[in-house]
């Protein structure tokens, strides 16, 4: 399954991008697992990468991956 990644400009942590909000904002996993609307300006472009690639080479973590099936499931 693809997913969008992308990384906070200032950290380089890398967040999932899961849906685009109103007002320059976009819907986001957090390193930490929480879902939260995030300002779009704060990260670089998202990227599309397999799940499970991403998981195995590192570039998301294990929460990150659980919440991203539970949020594609609803």
């Amino acid at each position: 399954m693809i997913m969008e990644i992308c990384k906070n400009i200032n950290t380089g942590q890398v967040f999932v991008h899961l849906d685009e909000q109103e007002n320059n904002q976009a819907l986001m996993i957090t390193p930490q697992g929480i879902v939260k609307a995030l300002e779009y300006d704060l990260f670089s472009e998202p990227v599309e990468v397999e799940d499970k690639d991403a998981l195995e080479q590192g570039e998301i973590n294990a929460t990150q991956y659980k919440i991203y099936n539970q949020y594609r499931e609803n």
